[in-house]
C-alpha cells in the first residue's frame, strides 16, 4: 500500500470560496478515479508561520495506481482549476503495510 501526502500554501489573497471549491473538486474524485482507496483532506487552523494551508491524505495500492492518478483526465482538470492559486507544493510518499 502506498501513503500520499500533499502540502499545499495558497498565494495571498486566495479566496476562501476557492479553496472550498478545489476541496470539493478533489473529493469528488473518489467517484471518478477507482484507484483511490482513500481520500482526507485537512485545513489548517492554527495559520502559523510554519503551517501549510491543506493537507491531502490518499492511499493506493501501488506506485502505478498513484501514477495512473497523477495521469487521470479528471485529475489533471483539478489540478489546472488550482494552479494558478498554489505558491507551494510539497509531497512525500512511502509504502505502508495494511493494518486495517
Amino acid at each position: 500500500m502506498l501513503r500520499h501526502y500533499v502540502l499545499l500554501k495558497f498565494k495571498p489573497g486566495t479566496s476562501d470560496e476557492h479553496i472550498d471549491e478545489f476541496c470539493a473538486r478533489m473529493l469528488a474524485l473518489r467517484a471518478t478515479i477507482a484507484s483511490i482507496e482513500q481520500l482526507e483532506i485537512g485545513r489548517d487552523i492554527l495559520h502559523d508561520a510554519r503551517s501549510w494551508d491543506i493537507i491531502l491524505i490518499m492511499r493506493f495500492a501501488s506506485v502505478e495506481a498513484l501514477r495512473g492518478y497523477q495521469k487521470h483526465p479528471d485529475h489533471v482538470g483539478v489540478m489546472a482549476f488550482n494552479q494558478p492559486s498554489v505558491a507551494e507544493v510539497a509531497s512525500m510518499d512511502f509504502e505502508h503495510a495494511r493494518t486495517e
